[in-house]
């Protein structure tokens, strides 16, 4: 089981949880509803992140105005123990940002825990091994009250499931304005840097943008199998990532054909 689970992840690395606000976490057939973590970008977008404190990895504290320091910021919200997406999330912008221009752009990414049971030793563990960042990383921990300001104020929902120990939660990435203003969500675990670059441009102009499709199917990295009383991959990603490869494949074998008949003719 153990295997398969982690065969079942690695699919939705290639394709690629609620304490808050909440209506209904499941549905009539005891099913999780995704509809929970989806954040009402219109009702978030334009407003202004609280002025948190924030303790830094070296034991410092600050707040968050300060770390941003009049930058466009990408904030990323995840726990440091966690063995799903939080590191995917963390680790493909990282290697977008290393391997692009942007890392000669002036810009912060801001990770922060909204694990309340996070220290300063499980963020050094995971800097340590996700590491290293360049400059514009900035890692910390917030305390329980501050962790409820900040998901609050853009929407973030999540919650524990006891059994699996683990969270589920939204995988997004938010973008401020250097003013601490929230000018943009991008959904999923693996951005483009067409997506990065742009949502970095309009959060520098202070641009609104709201996404006009969110497929529920992607948001969450779990999902509920009553069957067997526990979260689980979310199985859409899977079939979605081997719906996306087969028609990848035929694709591509339509365009071997269509230029060896041209060759022949």
């Amino acid at each position: 089981m153990r295997i398969l689970l982690s065969f079942l992840f690695l699919i939705t690395l290639v394709f690629g949880g609620a304490v808050g606000p909440s209506n209904k976490a499941f549905d009539d057939n005891d099913m999780f509803n995704p509809e929970i973590l989806k954040i009402n970008e219109k009702q978030y977008l334009g407003n202004f992140v609280p002025n948190v404190e924030v303790i830094l990895e070296d034991g410092t504290k600050t707040d968050l105005y300060t770390l941003i320091k009049e930058k466009p910021t990408i904030l990323l919200l995840s726990y440091y123990t966690c063995e799903g997406t939080c590191p995917v999330r963390v680790d493909n912008l990282k290697k977008l940002i290393d391997e692009t221009d942007l890392k000669d752009r002036d810009f912060m990414v801001l990770n922060l825990s909204f694990d309340e049971r996070d220290d300063l030793q499980t963020l050094k563990e995971f800097v340590k091994l996700h590491g290293p960042f360049t400059k514009h990383w900035v890692f910390g921990i917030i305390d329980k009250e501050n962790i409820e300001k900040l998901t609050n104020s853009v929407g973030f929902k999540f919650f524990f499931v006891e059994r699996d120990k683990t969270f589920v939660h939204p995988n997004v990435y938010i973008f401020l304005s250097p003013e601490g203003r929230i000018t943009r969500y991008l959904w999923g675990v693996k951005p483009s840097y067409r997506d990065v670059r742009i949502a970095l441009a309009e959060s520098t102009q202070n641009k609104i943008t709201v996404n006009s499709i969110v497929d529920l199917a992607y948001i969450a990295c779990f999902t509920y199998d009553p069957s067997r009383s526990r979260y689980v991959i979310n199985p859409t990603l899977l079939f979605g990532g081997i719906g996306f490869s087969a028609l990848g494949l035929v694709v591509l074998s339509g365009l071997l054909m269509n230029k060896l008949r041209k060759k022949e003719v």
